[in-house]
């Protein structure tokens, strides 16, 4: 048998999937395919080819009895297992995330090795019906799917487990929206183009009575007549009910419970900002540090790795720099600026010694200004670091960092200030500056440090109203950090990035190395 090339191996994929497929996604289709594990797209294949672009999930069926090769496929692609919100966590599935290494799109598959269905966020029911669906496979844009029979099937038993009372009364008034929701009738439709009732009934009869043949092919009799039939949906759905009572996981006041818990415990999450669906990565969470001179763009590479891993994964993003002040920080700089105004006027008329208590009053403010922006700081790490060991990843746009002994300007990269601003701190501004530098020294190195390194007329060039001196001083003192950082042979990974290219070609980059680490 002769040996097929990389190159052909990727000419033939291209031909099999639709053009905009992940590479890296084709990659495991191909090699289930080879291995011949037994597995399926067993639902939402109306949107097959958006879930092959990554822009929506992905739900295989695999046989039980190839699961753990299954799983090994996965991991050579380097296809993540993550961990659900525990609301979110049912029995037979799991989630695993994918990235393409030549464009940084990832990939989302939820893994079923049987099916458990029903109303939402309970899943109540469990379906015996995963051979019958691995043994009717079909080829649809080159990927497995099961017959539209039997697919239909289990979307009629799936649309009415979720049928509420509410919905049965919208439906008999005819308001607000449909109690069967517009994705789904869309779905139905698109499958019904492809069958008939009659054979869904056969096909369901033939799969040992997994789902009712007469009420799966009475409910979709009615859809095709009336597609809002409230009355004859709610009694479908007691039916259907009262027919799989034997396959429940729970009894019906502990699934109702669990939704009505469920429902409230997610829009309390949405109230307050937390996400409801997103989950965290098996390996436990991370914190990930941007350090870069002006003009290498951290703060839009944070805002896009937060969005790109946000996509399915619990993030936080968290602005380590002054350019967001607190309150005391801005009285400290008012009060620091009026001083300053008020020691020149005095120093203009009676000279220096005169103006010296207002001098160092002004000195006094402005380390207070300095410790109060490190406090705060200090207070978005700390939290940054909690959600970190909560297993969330964490990006922390900027750093505090200092750079080698040989680069004595502390504020090249965000690191303690006020001995850099008054040059020999005395008395009580001497005492703020050891108060800071303690604040500072309790910042501990993050789990990754992303230093994007650029040339000062680079920099220039992206930010011109800079100073050229500084930018060059900025520059080398990145380099230092990831020096030092890099023999200090600690828990830390660098990943070094030549920032001076194209941003998008930057982020991929980034995207591709991050996910090697994370």
């Amino acid at each position: 048998m002769a040996i097929r090339t990389q190159e052909e191996v990727l000419v033939d994929s291209a031909l099999r999937y639709p053009p905009k497929t992940i590479a890296a996604l084709a990659a495991v289709l191909d090699e289930l395919r080879v291995r011949g594990i037994r597995h399926c797209m067993w639902k939402s294949n109306e949107h097959l080819t958006e879930a092959l672009a990554g822009r929506t999930d992905l739900d295989i069926l695999v046989d039980a009895a190839q699961m753990a090769e299954f799983r090994d496929v996965l991991a050579r692609h380097q296809v993540k297992r993550l961990t659900p919100p525990p609301r979110a966590a049912f029995p037979g599935m799991d989630h695993y995330l994918g990235c393409d290494p030549s464009s940084g799109r990832l990939f989302h598959f939820h893994v079923h090795d049987r099916l458990v269905l029903g109303e939402k966020y309970v899943k109540n029911y469990r379906i015996p019906i995963e051979e019958a669906f691995l043994s009717s496979v079909r080829d649809q844009d080159g990927v497995a799917i099961p017959s539209p029979e039997l697919e239909l099937g289990v979307l009629s038993a799936r649309a009415l487990l979720k049928y509420r009372p509410r919905d049965a009364v919208k439906d008999l008034l005819g308001i607000r929206t449909p109690g069967v929701p517009e994705p789904t009738r869309a779905e139905i439709r698109w499958l019904l183009a492809k069958t008939t009732v009659r054979d869904v009934r056969a096909a369901l009869a033939k799969a040992a009575g997994a789902i009712p043949p007469k009420i799966a092919g009475d409910f979709l009799e009615a859809f095709e007549s009336e597609p809002r039939s409230g009355a004859t949906f709610f009694v479908l759905r007691e039916r259907l009910r009262s027919a799989m009572r034997d396959r429940q996981r729970r009894g019906r006041v502990g699934a109702t419970a669990d939704y009505v818990a469920t429902a409230w415990s997610r829009r309390r999450r949405l109230r307050f900002g937390e996400p409801e669906t997103r989950m965290k990565p098996v390996s436990g969470g991370a914190t990930i540090a941007l350090v870069g001179a002006d003009g290498s763009g951290k703060s839009t590479v944070a805002a896009d790795l937060t969005d790109w891993l946000g996509w399915k994964l619990q993030v936080r993003s968290y602005y380590l720099g002054s350019k967001q002040p607190n309150a005391p920080s801005k009285a400290a700089y008012l009060a620091f600026r009026a001083f300053r105004r008020g020691q020149r006027a005095v120093e203009a008329k009676a000279g220096p010694i005169v103006a010296a208590p207002i001098a160092g009053a002004r000195d006094t403010f402005l380390a207070l200004h300095h410790i109060a922006n490190a406090r705060d700081r200090r207070r978005r790490y700390d939290r940054g670091r909690r959600e970190a060991r909560q297993g969330r990843i964490v990006i922390f746009d900027r750093f505090p960092m200092e750079a080698a002994s040989s680069t004595p300007d502390h504020r090249l990269l965000d690191g303690p200030q006020v001995r850099s601003w008054l040059a020999r701190p005395k008395g009580i501004t001497g005492k703020l500056a050891g108060i800071e530098e303690r604040m500072y020294a309790r910042f501990a190195l993050p789990d990754h440090l992303v230093t994007l390194e650029v040339r000062p007329e680079v920099s220039l060039a992206r930010k011109a109203n800079r100073r050229p001196d500084v930018l060059v001083r900025k520059s080398r003192a990145v380099a230092e950090v990831a020096d030092l950082v890099e023999r200090g042979n600690g828990s830390t990974g660098v990943i070094r990035v030549d920032a001076n290219r194209p941003l998008d070609r930057v982020l991929r980059e980034i995207k591709t190395r991050l996910w090697d680490v994370l």
